[in-house]
């Protein structure tokens, strides 16, 4: 059986989640029973570990740049402290899980079921496709992953008759996370991750991602690097020739003042030409224009001064002829 997401929607709606109810796996009635890669739940050690279940993380591999579709399960090392996922982001939270009795794919079983939100504002591509998903009944898997509880002294994964190839039971383990998965397991099933960090030389090839995966992760990164490549000569390309639009428009506008107005934005203009802008043109000519105004005012002022000084010059002058006139010669003394 699929480990798939049963539910999407905006149950118990709030801002910025969305809704997801999901099989994290199946679990089996004796260890003759079992998945692909195994892997025997007992219900009563699943019991046993549930809470570790509530709060794990929802993971996604993204494939591409948008982060809308997912891939795998992003592990890029196992280390002595632990697995590492650098290439995987949490795109929500189980805040749940439980064991239940559900129908899926026409089979009733008994199942650990979790459920939780998305994060919507923060992956919103990837909830739209989703919900394309699902609205085409194409229901995408899961895989849980778990690894040994540290603080029950053990490293590992403690299994109920050891660690076999097939009918293993897990009895002692944390479920560390459930990632959602984008590409189609090698074995028909969901890919269940067990990450037992001191057996990892003996973990079989089907926890690693295939070689052919690989170079096609390897293949799509140059991709996209060369695409990026490409839009910063492009926008560099673009901005060049805007920049010489810019120069010769202020140019054009420079002609038709003489030298000494364009020597009061000079300064202005030599740091134009290093960052060409359309406020910068505009900047430019306003404070020529007002320089030229200023000289107006200035000419204006000392025309209408000078003018004052002539005609109180010319006041003084037909003054002193008035006083003239008004002295009259007295003749009778010649006679």
């Amino acid at each position: 059986m699929k480990n798939s997401i049963l539910e999407l929607n905006q149950k118990n709606e709030v801002t910025g989640r969305t809704y997801l109810r999901w099989v994290v796996h199946e679990i089996h009635e004796n260890n003759q029973s079992y998945n692909e890669n195994g892997i025997s739940w007992k219900e009563q050690y699943v019991l046993d570990n549930i809470n570790s279940a509530k709060g794990m993380p929802i993971c996604v591999q993204f494939i591409d740049w948008d982060k809308s579709e997912p891939f795998g399960h992003g592990m890029t090392s196992v280390e002595n402290d632990g697995p590492k996922f650098q290439d995987s982001a949490v795109v929500g939270t189980a805040e749940n899980a439980s064991i239940e009795t559900i129908e899926v794919n026409g089979r009733t079983i008994r199942a650990l079921v979790a459920e939780g939100y998305i994060y919507e504002q923060r992956f919103p591509n990837f909830v739209t496709w989703l919900k394309s998903k699902m609205y085409d009944n194409d229901f995408p898997q899961t895989s849980i992953e778990i690894c040994g509880k540290k603080n029950s002294g053990n490293d590992v994964i403690i299994y109920e008759s050891g660690c076999i190839e097939k009918g293993r039971v897990p009895m002692i383990y944390d479920y560390t996370g459930d990632a959602i998965l984008g590409i189609k397991p090698s074995d028909e099933s969901a890919v269940l991750l067990e990450l037992n960090h001191l057996h990892n030389k003996n973990i079989k090839e089907e926890n690693k991602l295939d070689e052919e995966i690989q170079k096609q992760i390897t293949e799509l990164n140059q991709q996209l690097e060369a695409a990026k490549t490409t839009i910063e000569g492009l926008t560099k390309y673009k901005k060049a020739n805007e920049d010489k639009t810019l120069i010769a428009e202020l140019n054009s506008k420079l002609v038709t003042y003489t030298e000494d107005e364009k020597a009061t934005v000079k300064e202005k203009v030599a740091a134009f030409t290093s960052e060409p802008s359309a406020e910068g043109i505009q900047t430019i000519v306003s404070e020529i224009n007002s320089f030229i105004v200023q000289k107006v005012l200035e000419k204006r002022t000392n025309k209408e001064e000078q003018e004052q000084l002539e005609l109180n010059s010319a006041k003084s002058v037909y003054g002193d002829m008035f006083e003239n006139n008004k002295t009259k010669q007295d003749y009778t003394d010649i006679y």
